[in-house]
């Protein structure tokens, strides 16, 4: 008599979590083909040696050129962003040209991308037999660590390999600090700041400090809510003790809120400009303390803002406004500085016979605005509140304009009687009501 032993069915758990690792070893892999494809694509643009096209001002060396056609073509032919692609590009030239062992690793498959992006970021700024050694002890590393983990240690390798040099990259990384702002879901958005450790340490530690005090004092609101409502009340409310910085300022919002909601008959959603669509209780709270009004009439047909502003040499406030109220962000392709902050651009330049009309002028970020100046990047309006942007590659991205209200109901289309011209606005704005109509349409409008 014979017996047979069952095989054993491996664990599908375990079989699971086993091709994950496969598949990051895979990712590793054309990680490392793509950083020689990047390279190549530099290496083609460089040969190519782009000039700067500008007309006047500070010339642009070939370098720059390349690098800024480089990243921002890049960016939006993969839909990165334009930090994302020049990381992208920093890491894979730096893997190709400098750090052979790295690369090695992660052509094998035993070094993630993440990892090589954090030796290739610290190590800028090495040379020769430093830079050999500190390129062969991280990528041993980075088999051993996770990235968090392996950017502490490279800091220490760095340290080691040039402590002469590390006042130097300190003041050179304090030159970088920045403040950005990213929206999030729900009527919620990231302020982020990017500065030296110690003052965001500090930062951190009296926010800390004043929310258990008032914790200890009674308040029912927890600790991460507590620091976060401190720290807005002292940006907002509070004064700087820089010298030569205005006091009293006070920060400004502007929100659109059409009619007919305002009136309580529709449900369209406010705006906020520079972040988008906001909820009806909000938009309630900043329109009962609106400190200025004014009334922006929207084509009740496709719901553009519409202006009757003449033309003129210049771009009069009322023609800056308006380009910022049509497009809440910056015009170039995946851009979203808000157009706040940026240049109102004549898209057809003035020196070449672009008129200084609506319909001519759309926000440009100061970088973007350069970068229409001294690359090949051109862009076009197309009449409808549309631009279309074509890169240096020929590679064609249209941008929608966001500041529009949604049109007028069919039903009050056909009653409503012909349009009639639309009003000059007034001067000021803090919160803007959108109309779909013309002035008989808000007889009863409190504004």
């Amino acid at each position: 008599m014979t017996s047979t032993i069952p095989l054993l069915e491996p664990d599908p758990y375990v079989v699971a979590l086993e091709e994950v690792a496969a598949l990051d070893q895979q990712i590793a892999r054309l990680s490392a083909i793509r950083a020689r494809r990047v390279t190549d694509a530099r290496n083609h643009l460089h040969r190519q040696a782009p000039a700067d096209t500008s007309t006047g001002g500070p010339v642009w060396s070939t370098a720059r050129v390349e690098r800024v056609e480089l990243f921002t073509e890049l960016a939006m032919l993969t839909r990165r962003t334009e930090y994302r692609a020049a990381t992208l590009i920093d890491t894979s030239t730096a893997l190709v040209d400098r750090l052979p062992a790295t690369l090695a690793a992660v052509t094998a498959g035993v070094v993630s991308w993440e990892h090589a992006e954090v030796i290739a970021k610290h190590a800028d700024g090495l040379d020769g037999d430093a830079l050999v050694l500190y390129d062969t002890r991280l990528s041993a590393l980075a088999t051993e660590v996770n990235p968090k983990q392996l950017d502490r240690k490279a800091r220490h390798e760095v340290e080691l390999a040039q402590p002469t040099t590390a006042v130097e990259r300190a003041e050179k990384a304090a030159g970088t600090r920045r403040i950005y702002v990213d929206p999030a879901a729900d009527g919620m958005a990231y302020l982020t700041l990017f500065a030296p450790a110690p003052e965001i340490h500090a930062i951190t530690d009296r926010a800390t400090r004043l929310a258990a005090g008032l914790r200890a004092g009674g308040d029912p609101r927890s600790m991460t809510h507590l620091k976060l409502d401190v720290l807005t009340d002292l940006m907002l409310n509070g004064e700087t003790s820089i010298p030569g910085a205005t006091r009293g300022i006070r920060g400004r919002v502007h929100v659109m809120v059409p009619a007919m909601t305002l009136l309580g008959v529709g449900d369209e959603a406010a705006i906020l400009r520079g972040y988008g669509p906001i909820d009806p209780a909000t938009a309630a709270h900043l329109t009962a303390e609106a400190t200025s009004w004014r009334r922006i009439l929207t084509d009740r047909i496709t719901g553009r803002i519409l202006t009757t502003d003449p033309r003129d040499y210049r771009p009069t406030a009322r023609m800056i406004d308006h380009a910022r109220l049509v497009h809440p962000t910056c015009v170039f392709p995946g851009c979203t500085v808000p157009s706040e902050q940026a240049d109102v651009d004549h898209t057809e330049d003035h020196a070449y016979g672009g008129d200084t009309v609506p319909e001519n002028l759309a926000p440009l970020s100061q970088a973007h605005h350069r970068v229409k100046h001294h690359t090949r990047w051109q862009i076009v309006q197309n009449g409808d509140d549309t631009l279309t942007a074509t890169s240096p590659a020929g590679y064609q991205y249209t941008v929608r304009s966001e500041g529009r209200m949604r049109p007028a109901p069919k039903q009050l289309i056909v009653q409503a009687p012909a349009p009639a011209p639309a009003p000059a606005p007034a001067p000021e704005i803090e919160v803007a009501a959108g109309s779909t109509g013309p002035d008989d349409d808000l007889a009863d409008c409190p504004f």
